[in-house]
C-alpha cells in the first residue's frame, strides 16, 4: 500500500519535531511481511519498500517491525535498520496521500 514516508530517527536518534516538519516524505509501497531475515538470523516481521527495480533496498528494511501506532490516516511502524553493520532503531511515520 502507498504511503508518504518519513524515518522519523538517524542512526538510532531522534530527529527533532522542527526538523521532522521540514523533511521531504518518501512516497514508497509499503509491505510488512513474516520472512527469516538475513539481519537478524532468524524469523521475523519485517517492513520494507518496495523496489520495482534490480537494484537493492531503497531504504533499510525494519526487522522486528511493529505498527505501534494507527489511525484513520496513517501509521508508525517501529523496528530496528541496519546500517554499516550496526543495528539502530528506526520509526517510519507512514500517512496516506
Amino acid at each position: 500500500m502507498y504511503f508518504l514516508l518519513v524515518r522519523r530517527r538517524e542512526r538510532g536518534v531522534s530527529i527533532p519535531n522542527a526538523k521532522l516538519a521540514k523533511i521531504k516524505p518518501l512516497r514508497a509501497d509499503v509491505h510488512i511481511e513474516y520472512v527469516h531475515s538475513k539481519v537478524l538470523g532468524r524469523p521475523c516481521i519485517e517492513a520494507w519498500v518496495f523496489n520495482p527495480t534490480p537494484s537493492g533496498d531503497i531504504i533499510p528494511r525494519l526487522q522486528d517491525a511493529c505498527v505501534n501506532g494507527m489511525a484513520q490516516r496513517g501509521m508508525n511502524i517501529t523496528g530496528l535498520e541496519e546500517i554499516d553493520g550496526v543495528l539502530y532503531s528506526q520509526s517510519w511515520w507512514c500517512r496516506v496521500e
